[in-house]
């Protein structure tokens, strides 16, 4: 099988990821081909297992599901129903891993083959421990693929312990919904929602144990395919790099095309060729996350136009104007008056 090419301009999600999806679909009588020709992509990318989907059509599969389920807690569902059968293949290095702490640093390395779209952050405390998913593209944030993501990691882990994890707080980015009884029944622990990243906290002496269906030689099989697949997908990707590297240094002036270059260990030409084979230049690509950073201040914050400028790098109001309504069509104010009456 070969990985299937898709917009150089979005980032990706791994197969494995919709594959329970897509079961939930046929379940319903919707078949690939037709799920395919409704989010308007090769059928192909939903039967390599290798492929890898665009963002934007993994948010419409989740819509759909929501819509043709009729559950709004499908993401738990989900979870709660799924099998050993279901697992992909960056889990199958976890969970053959011989402590779940193993596992886990096998998990954030890796977790870029899982979702391009999130950030995934580990850090172990002496009795507290903490697991943070943050979404970077918020125009594409699916609240029950958050809800899955948190909830099969738990149950996961639950069963190749047969221990019952204790968990103290789990963080969502999204709003809370009407109805909290699945979450309490699921976690069963304190929740909070509208938080800027999604976050289990949870017993740090978990991380110790030893994972009871662990195979070393299948272990090791998968983190060799598994790497392999994250040298192939940055390579292919060296635009998520810069994408990256653009986002963490947002207010820096001086952060140009020959710094950035310098930052990547390569010359500028270099940059812009290896760019180019993305279809992708620099200066699009500084474009694309300012003007996604300044959707987000604008919809979420109340932050003074001011604000925003300077922690986009603009010296001035005036220049982040003439900026974001090229990028949209609109002036900074009429986006936010427009988004405060939708």
């Amino acid at each position: 099988m070969s990985m299937v090419a898709v917009n150089s301009h979005e980032p990706t999600v791994g197969l494995p990821s919709a594959r329970a999806l897509i079961e939930r679909f046929e379940l319903h009588g919707i078949q690939k081909a037709d799920l395919a020709n409704y989010l308007h992509i090769p059928v192909s990318l939903l039967e390599d297992e290798e492929a890898r989907l665009p963002l934007s059509a993994f948010h419409r599969m989740w819509q759909y599901i929501i819509d043709v389920s009729g559950d709004p807690a499908i993401g738990l569902t989900i979870a709660r129903e799924e099998d050993a059968h279901s697992l992909g293949l960056v889990a199958h290095v976890v969970f053959n891993s011989p402590t779940l702490g193993k596992g886990m640093e096998h998990y954030i390395r890796l977790f870029s083959v899982v979702n391009e779209a999130i950030d995934m952050e580990f850090e172990r405390g002496a009795k507290v421990s903490r697991c943070r998913f943050t979404h970077k593209y918020m125009d594409y944030y699916s609240y029950a693929d958050m809800d899955r993501t948190l909830a099969i990691g738990l149950g996961r882990a639950r069963k190749a312990l047969n221990y019952a994890v204790k968990v103290y707080e789990v963080s969502f980015q999204h709003p809370a919904p009407d109805d909290l009884t699945p979450y309490e029944e699921y976690f069963g622990c304190k929740l909070k929602f509208d938080q800027p990243y999604c976050e289990i906290l949870f017993e740090s002496s978990a991380l110790d144990r030893k994972l009871n269906r662990s195979n070393p030689h299948v272990g090791a099989a998968t983190l060799h395919y598994a790497n392999r697949l994250l040298s192939r997908l940055f390579k292919r990707k060296l635009s998520h790099k810069v994408r990256r590297l653009v986002e963490s240094h947002l207010g820096d002036e001086e952060l140009d095309a020959n710094k950035a270059a310098s930052m990547l260990n390569m010359s500028r030409p270099t940059l812009y060729r290896k760019l180019k084979q993305d279809g992708l230049s620099y200066s699009e690509i500084v474009d694309e996350v300012k003007c996604r950073k300044a959707k987000e201040m604008l919809e979420q914050t109340q932050a003074p136009l001011s604000v925003i400028a300077y922690d986009l790098g603009f010296s001035e109001v005036s220049a982040f104007t003439r900026a974001f309504k090229r990028w949209t069509g609109q002036t900074p104010a009429q986006f936010r008056t427009a988004k405060e009456t939708d």
